[in-house]
């Protein structure tokens, strides 16, 4: 079975159905439900008139779609979750206001695109979980629920080598990245929890003087403040820039095994999940390993496991 792209636990005091939890997170967990893609305690349910038990754990997963296409994971509370394809723009840039993923989802919902806000912005190049605002109020919530610690975020990245220690937290200050003119920025405080979980390899990174030999490292990060580039930036810092992230050394292509090259055709950074509380209750939405980085791992002779353990290590 594949993971969840929600995972519900019911508050302790609660009395709920099924039908009233999938009805707060949107029609598309409604969907999940009539298609037999929703589940309590780990077993497959279509009753939507369920009565819950305290501690219930409710799982919905996803329907296959088509790649590329950005896909509402659930509705709650104002929020929206999204998975994102890197190929996108979180919000309208240079290619347009129509091509990005809030014009998309806006779409998609039926609503006006200035109903959405996004309260996190994956670049171009990253995929995975984008949390959309629907109001206010809901950005409101967002940022009481992160000064509280209550908004937990997961991220998976491939690396040009381990960093070391194996975890620990990155606290190099920050400036915004410079655009156009722009002058100098002020720096400020940044912090990323990041843990190493596990290599795979080798490979070789084209240079003039020939091909350098490289490990690969799948590290899992938690961005504990929320500056421009900051993953990106600090594991360039930590002297591990991300696969693909020319901008912040990191290589553009590897030669493999048996000598083939592999382009890196974007950065090799996945939003893999978010996690809130809301009224005692914990939420998290999920958004899968991509298929290029699962098939680059693999390609690498990384140990499969490793992902799962990115996902769920403590940070």
């Amino acid at each position: 079975m594949s993971e969840p792209t929600v995972r519900w636990v019911v508050a302790s005091e609660s009395e709920r159905t099924l039908g009233s939890i999938t009805a707060e997170l949107g029609p598309s967990a409604a969907a999940a439900l009539a298609d037999g893609r929703v589940f309590v305690d780990g077993r497959r349910t279509l009753e939507p008139g369920l009565a819950l038990r305290p501690g219930s754990v409710i799982e919905v997963h996803r329907a296959r779609s088509a790649e590329g296409e950005a896909i509402v994971l659930a509705e709650r509370a104002g929020f929206v979750f999204v998975d994102k394809p890197p190929g996108m723009a979180t919000e309208p840039d240079h290619a347009g206001v129509e091509a990005s993923l809030v014009a998309r989802v806006a779409r998609q919902l039926g609503v006006p695109r200035r109903e959405l806000h996004a309260l996190s912005r994956l670049d171009v190049g990253v995929s995975g979980v984008v949390t959309l605002a629907r109001s206010a109020e809901a950005r409101e919530q967002a940022r009481a629920l992160r000064e509280a610690g209550a908004w937990q975020r997961r991220y998976v990245a491939l690396t040009s080598g381990a960093p070391e220690p194996a975890r620990g937290t990155w606290t190099q200050a920050l400036a915004r990245p410079r655009s156009g003119r722009s002058g100098p920025r002020a720096e400020r405080d940044a912090a990323t929890r990041y843990a190493h979980v596990g290599t795979a390899g080798p490979a070789f990174v084209p240079a003039r003087t020939g091909n350098v030999e490289m490990r690969t490292a799948l590290v899992a990060l938690g961005p504990i403040t929320g500056r421009t580039h900051q993953l990106r930036l600090h594991a360039a810092h930590a002297g591990v820039p991300l696969l693909g992230d020319a901008t912040y050394g990191g290589p553009g292509r590897l030669v493999l095994a048996g000598g083939v090259v592999r382009p890196l055709e974007r950065v090799l950074l996945h939003a893999a999940w978010v996690e809130l509380e809301l009224a005692g209750e914990r939420l998290r939405v999920v958004a899968a390993p991509p298929a290029d980085l699962l098939a680059l791992w693999s390609d690498l002779s990384g140990a499969p496991a490793a992902w799962a353990e990115a996902l769920e290590s403590t940070l």
